[in-house]
């Protein structure tokens, strides 16, 4: 149904429901027409949904442990056994990964698979064996079945492979992948369909839909908004690593051939995503954070040679280490101090930087301890899904509503819990949101008004 998205990550997602064996309706209209969201909907709530999600993400866990471990691996190998712990550190405690690795997306798996596929193709060396070439074609089709963007990688491995003279090695990498992914499409149909799936990619996205950076709104973006996005997005201690291990970078590599594709993949990855991506969440630039952290652990062996620079790594990841704690559990709305917080982030990004639906059950709760009534709900919810109403709360409010009860005029008496990427587009339709305050906020995505 969804063609969209390569099937990899959703099939380990889905592991866990052979065995919890919930209904499925075949017979159902939305079936029968591939109504994929209309079909999703019901098979989750027709079902014990907290249930479901519980343990789909429990696979997905799992592959963000992977990643974690790759990242470890790698920059143990470069810079030594400390600047490994120092770079798994880093990893473990990035709210961004924090906040995507637990939900059945494709985005922390595409992160975890490329970090793995580049960490086993520069660990071949200069002298490849079938072997190795094999294992890390089967990582690079894992990280393209996982995500379409992952079909970048192999342009990555390409080229270094054509500058060291590689090129049987390409073949062999080449048919590994194509086997895991014609493993992920259960062997129903040959590669091609994995090729032809790709030109299904935001095709079914507004092309005028405007994006919103830094208070304003705009059709096509800007070329510099994921730079913007990481930069307010990453850690503190994370921009600052950045800093530190460049002006060390001038003095040469420490390793020449992995700094290299570490920064190539990068600068690539970067430049593909701004050029091709909707700007419209940082997640889409997850993969570039592991290979940060592998990077930046290369001043780790000359900082630990000094009392200050010790000191100076177990400040930076105290303080990096302390984003995500003091974040728990709200990691999705996570802004560095630079931004503000949390609370200031709708001023720079909307969409999944702030808000994915993931507060509601703490709406409920805030809701059910205050005893509210009169309560309207506007969270984020593109699929218009039972999610409010599964959780004790009222539906949704419908567009006709929204427009005439929210944006003509002002909003009749009650309590109103409302998505802050909504508010951020309001405030934009409605001078007069610039002026209402809210009274509280919940999880840090939803904001609580009352008129």
């Amino acid at each position: 149904m969804n063609r969209e998205h390569p099937p990899l990550a959703k099939l380990v997602a889905a592991l866990p429901l052979l065995v919890l064996r919930p209904r499925l309706d075949t017979s159902d209209q939305s079936w029968k027409s591939s109504a994929e969201d209309l079909f999703g909907l019901k098979f989750l709530y027709g079902n014990d949904a907290d249930r479901l999600l519980f343990w789909s993400r429990a696979g997905m866990i799992l592959i963000a442990a992977l990643g974690s471990g790759a990242t470890f691996l790698w920059a143990r190998d470069l810079f030594g056994a400390p600047a490994g712990v120092f770079a798994a550190a880093l990893y473990a405690f990035c709210p961004n990964l924090l906040a995507h690795g637990m939900l059945v997306t494709t985005d922390v798996p595409l992160a975890a698979f490329t970090v793995l596929t580049l960490y086993l193709f520069w660990k071949r060396g200069d002298r490849p064996s079938w072997r190795g070439d094999i294992i890390t074609g089967l990582a690079l089709g894992a990280a393209m079945a996982s995500k379409f963007s992952g079909s970048f990688l192999p342009l990555i491995l390409i080229g270094f492979c054509l500058a060291r003279k590689q090129v049987k090695s390409l073949f062999i990498m080449a048919g590994a992948s194509l086997l895991v992914i014609e493993v992920a499409y259960l062997f129903s149909a040959s590669p091609l369909l994995y090729f032809r799936n790709m030109s299904f990619v935001n095709a079914n996205h507004a092309k005028d839909y405007p994006f919103y950076l830094l208070g304003e709104l705009k059709p096509g973006g800007w070329w510099y908004y994921f730079l913007v996005a990481f930069a307010v997005k990453a850690t503190l201690p994370t921009l600052i690593l950045i800093v530190f291990a460049t002006v060390e970078a001038t003095r040469g590599f420490i390793n020449r051939w992995g700094e290299m594709i570490l920064l190539v993949t990068i600068g690539a990855y970067l430049f593909v995503i701004s050029a091709a991506a909707d700007q419209i969440g940082v997640r889409y630039i997850l993969p570039i954070f592991p290979l940060a952290f592998i990077w930046v652990s290369r001043i780790v062996p000359d900082f630990l040679k000094t009392r200050m620079g010790t000191a100076a790594l177990a400040i930076l990841i105290a303080w990096h280490a302390w984003s995500a704690i003091a974040t728990f559990p709200n990691y999705i709305p996570y802004f560095n101090e630079l931004a503000g917080g949390a609370a200031n982030g709708p001023a720079f990004l909307d969409d999944s930087n702030v808000d994915w639906g993931q507060g509601l059950k703490q709406a409920a709760e805030y809701a059910g301890n205050r005893h509210i009534e009169n309560l309207k709900v506007y969270s984020f919810d593109p699929f218009d899904g039972p999610g409010p109403q599964y959780y004790g709360l009222p539906k949704n409010l419908g567009t006709s509503e929204i427009r005439d009860r929210l944006l003509l005029n002002r909003p009749s008496p009650g309590t109103y819990i409302i998505s802050s990427h909504y508010i951020t587009r309001m405030r934009h339709l409605s001078p007069m949101w610039k002026t209402y305050a809210p009274i509280d906020r919940v999880g840090e995505s939803l904001w609580v008004f009352a008129f």
